[in-house]
């Protein structure tokens, strides 16, 4: 592999200050041969300003979004404007941590030529420079390629910004616009059910930026947005995926603790009633029948699922 070109590709919306020390962590990187796209949502020029004094050091395509195409349809912008053999999809908010990163990246790629994707520890630093590991399970994060769907459990692989991707591959796999709170999740699980390969790499090439203003901390002051995107989410894989135990168990779990006692509430939450499981309706009818203290109780909970998953409709037998 002779000097790849890389595309960093960043969805911009306001915060100027994030964007350019995005910037200057790609300007630090050993690794030269770079392309950055950004695909600006702002609604001003603040962050076509910010970036104008860097476009002498990197090669910069800009392209500024009017009306605001609002993410992830602007991530999907950018990526379409890469012109790298690699890409990796950057958050304004994120950085690259080690000035080696797109090294090492590359190294993993060399190392396992079969590779659509590598992606690095999911590494995050709060504002006030805290880091923290996030989802770290090594069990899972060594056999995506045969349990994909369990990153709906815990979505080890982190946001974007951790994975570098080969740029064929967004042929193949786009983010679903519809998407918010589990888009990546989403677009990993078809990304490996495609059967792309990966690597893992144990180490912190990313910083992932947490503070108040993010689209996560949003959904999870919107629980009705995570609930919707599961049902969603369940619609998409289909009720063949609900042989798997621990799938099975997730969305028992999940209907348990949003209270819903009927179709009608999740129809009310913005799902139409073509998108609704009927493996939904088995759930319901042994959960309504449960007073909500064994209902809610660990053991109990367990045996009443497993025993409603026994007696699954014959259609995901």
């Amino acid at each position: 592999m002779s000097e790849p070109l890389i595309s960093i590709c960043i969805p911009a919306y306001k915060k100027p200050d994030f964007v350019v020390r995005l910037l200057k962590s790609v300007m630090q990187q050993t690794y030269k041969r770079v392309e950055v796209v950004i695909s600006d949502d702002s609604p001003d020029d603040t962050v076509k300003i910010a970036i104008e004094p860097y476009k002498s050091e990197l090669s910069i395509v800009y392209i500024q979004n009017s009306p605001a195409l609002k993410s992830p349809a602007n991530w999907n912008n950018a990526i379409r404007h890469a012109k790298g053999d690699f890409f990796v999809l950057l958050h304004q908010d994120d950085w690259l941590f080690d000035a080696e990163a797109l090294n090492k990246y590359l190294k993993a790629f060399r190392d396992k030529p079969e590779a659509g994707f590598v992606f690095c520890k999911n590494t995050a630093v709060t504002e006030d420079g805290k880091e923290i590991v996030l989802q770290h399970i090594p069990g899972l994060l060594h056999r995506l390629s045969k349990t994909p769907l369990h990153l709906v459990l815990a979505q080890v692989i982190g946001p974007p910004s951790n994975t570098m991707l080969r740029t064929n591959l967004r042929d193949k796999v786009q983010y679903d616009e519809e998407l918010i709170w589990l888009v990546d999740v989403d677009y990993y699980v078809r990304v490996l059910q495609a059967g792309f390969e990966y690597v893992y790499l144990d180490q912190h090439l990313v910083s992932i930026g947490l503070h108040e203003d993010q689209t996560t901390v949003f959904c999870r002051n919107n629980s009705d947005i995570i609930f919707k995107e599961n049902i969603l989410f369940a619609y998409k894989i289909g009720e063949g995926a609900f042989k798997d135990l621990k799938i099975y168990d997730y969305y028992w779990r999940l209907l348990r603790n949003d209270g819903v006692k009927a179709i009608e509430q999740i129809i009310n939450s913005g799902v139409v009633s073509e998108k609704i499981l009927p493996l939904f309706s088995h759930m319901l009818n042994l959960q309504n029948k449960m007073p909500r203290p064994i209902l809610k109780f660990g053991i109990s909970s367990k045996i009443l699922m497993f025993l409603n998953y026994l007696t699954r409709p014959e259609q995901i037998q």
